[in-house]
């Protein structure tokens, strides 16, 4: 027997466990998202509920609330002194950012047009970005782990600056 088979590797905890799902379902979430953004599927009920303008108000500041509420975790994050406490929000924030993934589909469907194409793209790169985080061992990432992060964090202000903007064009140009 030589020493690679004799070392062995401790079981993942269930922190690392959620982790992991919740990055592979927020990559499988983007993969579905970009086919369906090539080759737009024709959801009638969907589309329907989608002209509605409540429906629209509803969604959108649902997603502007599940965003805001994202990028708080940050500045709650600097307070926490138990480790439990921040694991608790690492896993608060993924599930935000799937909810965040699932309500983009369900506010804009697949129709993107322009300034949506953008905000799209970038709720991509936030996405896949953020995932990459915990699914490669941080001595794979080297530097380039600190650069995943920096544009994780940076496309998600960006996020933010996309919505507070398209809420204004929403309301300014309503008629």
């Amino acid at each position: 027997m030589n020493a690679r088979s004799q070392k062995r590797t401790a079981p993942k905890s269930a922190y690392q466990t959620a982790l992991i799902v919740a990055s592979w379902c927020a990559l499988a979430g983007v993969f579905v998202s970009c086919i369906a953004w090539l080759w737009p599927p024709r959801w009638t009920s969907l589309l329907a509920l989608q002209r509605l303008d409540a429906y629209k108000q509803l969604t959108g500041y649902i997603l502007v609330g599940l965003l805001s509420f994202d990028l708080s975790l940050a500045l709650i994050k600097r307070r926490l002194l138990s480790g439990t406490s921040l694991r608790a929000l690492q896993i608060a924030h993924r599930v935000l950012g799937l909810m965040m993934l699932a309500m983009l589909v369900l506010h804009a469907g697949f129709g993107h047009a322009g300034f949506l194409h953008a905000t799209f793209a970038v709720t991509m790169l936030v996405v896949v970005a953020g995932a990459l985080l915990n699914l490669l061992p941080s001595h794979r990432l080297g530097s380039w782990g600190q650069w995943t992060t920096a544009l994780h964090i940076g496309a998600g202000c960006l996020l933010a600056a996309l919505a507070l903007m398209h809420l204004y064009f929403v309301y300014a140009y309503a008629s």
